[in-house]
């Protein structure tokens, strides 16, 4: 019997009755319910033996004090986590949280769930393609970023407890699920979702934020791939598990004792569905997967990546994505001769030009080199001498990031930080807006200080805060500004040092059609 029939609704400890409508995520800890309420989701705990809501006053107790401990967290509410909200009233063990409508389980995003038998290239573009795909995970790589940063582990990552709007022109991420959730120092628990779970977890050991990492990673390379990192031909193809004598791969899989799918040193576990890691993966994007899932990252939780690895190199993948004119997916472009990957007319075809934008930061040290060499040249004498700096030992230009953009008709934008110099305590803001339409760029100075425009052998003058200045060409503009700005509410000192500071570092960005 569907538990939904024997329970029809639930009221919360503040006297809200609900209605369950439909179940919409479950796993070994519980099922989720919407309600009555499209903001208003329910989770229920469920007795593992048989996968029924649990129904004991006596459990319920138990349960409230280990809600409690998660209600308690000072988990920042900018976080995107569905804490719990209220308890369910007795004899229900379970509790409501707050929601936002027009959400799905990412478990959607890895198969078809209404055609099991559809072309994963034809399901891949259903589901928002490769950028899509990019952001979602940038998005969720960066709450786990923000949750870390707060010494919390969540402790059950699995499709089910992701949430992502329905709306393919969104990519909202929630984690919902979040009763396991403890500060690192606090968790006594190992909790998993078979498939989904660290080997040392599996082991017996307790989670922490590198099984937290090593979870993130299998989801990752399912959502970017439709296939498991261990689901290759020795699980897929293995007899193991019917002798009494041999060992089922599947476990072995999941205690971290067979090979990833993509090893390099090791190809007795190659999958041949789903999509390549090679059209999936940016060069960095691979490299984290390698050093999660090789031996030394199956069996040395610290040697992982971290999520801010993670959120980095996503971010710099999703920069790299462009939009296929032939069949419109979304495919990286990691090298300029690239074409599309997911369809004949792409691979084989003229490939649309794109704007390739060149992020670089130049730090300029003129005034501070000379600053210092007059400083040592005040203590030396003849009996003490320093050599002086030279502009040559520290002048340095950094490559920051590279940004590619379909050259079609809309706004596309840059942000107060990009994927190399990431700063989660302050607020993304938009610096500079670029707009297309019907051949004309206009550039729009978001940046709150003067962007000087040039090209190699021409300057353009300055775009003012808030003003704009269009062009019929962007191929070869160079915008350059300073990276920090002043605030009137700044006091003079605090303004000298702005200033002194905005002579180190400028930022260019360039532009060119290939």
């Amino acid at each position: 019997m569907d538990e939904k029939d024997t329970i029809q609704f639930v009221i919360d400890e503040d006297g809200n009755k609900l209605f369950l409508e439909k179940e919409i995520g479950r796993g070994g800890q519980g099922i989720v319910w919407r309600t009555s309420d499209p903001n208003i989701i329910v989770k229920m705990k469920i007795n593992k033996s048989t996968g029924q809501p649990v129904v004991d006053e006596k459990e319920y107790e138990k349960y409230k004090d280990e809600m409690d401990e998660v209600r308690i967290m000072n988990i920042p509410d900018f976080i995107h986590i569905a804490k719990p909200a209220s308890m369910l009233r007795k004899p229900y063990c379970g509790y409501i949280m707050r929601f936002l409508d027009g959400m799905k389980p990412i478990k959607h995003w890895i198969r078809s769930f209404d055609e099991p038998d559809i072309n994963p290239v034809i399901f891949y573009y259903q589901t928002g393609g490769l950028r899509h795909r990019l952001e979602l995970l940038t998005n969720l790589a960066e709450i786990f970023t923000k949750l870390f940063a707060h010494s919390a582990v969540y402790a059950d990552l699995s499709p089910n407890n992701v949430f992502v709007s329905e709306n393919m022109d969104s990519s909202e991420v929630w984690l919902i699920d979040a009763d396991n959730m403890r500060y690192r120092y606090d968790m006594e628990k190992e909790i998993s979702t078979e498939g989904y779970t660290a080997p040392e977890v599996v082991k017996g050991g307790i989670n922490t934020l590198e099984s937290d990492e090593y979870s993130f990673a299998i989801l990752a390379h399912e959502i970017l791939t439709l296939n498991s990192p261990f689901d290759g031909e020795m699980v897929t193809e293995s007899d193991a598990g019917w002798d009494d004598e041999e060992e089922d791969a599947s476990v072995l899989a999941q205690q971290g004792e067979i090979p990833w799918i993509e090893d390099p040193e090791d190809d007795r576990n190659r999958c041949s569905t789903g999509i390549p890691g090679k059209i999936a993966f940016t060069r960095n994007v691979r490299n984290l997967f390698e050093r999660t899932f090789s031996e030394e990252g199956r069996h040395n939780p610290l040697s992982r990546p971290k999520m801010r690895d993670w959120y980095t190199a996503l971010k710099q993948a999703q920069d790299y994505t462009v939009t296929c004119k032939y069949c419109k997916s979304t495919f990286l472009m990691t090298k300029a001769e690239a074409k599309c990957p997911f369809c004949k007319t792409g691979r084989t075809s003229e490939r649309e030009k794109v704007i390739y934008s060149q992020i670089i930061d130049e730090y300029r040290i003129d005034e501070i080199v000379e600053i210092e060499n007059q400083h040592i040249d005040s203590f030396n004498n003849d009996e003490y001498f320093v050599q002086g700096i030279s502009k040559d030992d520290i002048k340095r230009i950094d490559n920051i990031a590279v940004k590619l953009f379909d050259m079609k008709d809309g706004k596309y934008c840059f942000y107060n930080y990009h994927t190399d110099d990431v700063s989660f305590s302050q607020k993304k803001m938009v610096t500079i807006e670029l707009e297309i339409a019907k051949g004309i760029y206009t550039i729009r100075n978001m940046a709150g200080r003067d962007i000087e425009i040039s090209s190699s052998n021409t300057s353009y003058g300055v775009i003012r805060p808030e003003e704009s200045k269009k062009f019929e060409s962007i191929n070869n503009l160079i915008l350059s500004f300073n990276i920090l700005k002043k605030d009137k509410d700044m006091s003079d000192e605090e303004i000298q040092q702005i200033d002194d500071l905005n002579k180190i570092r400028k930022r260019h960005i360039k532009f060119y059609v290939i």
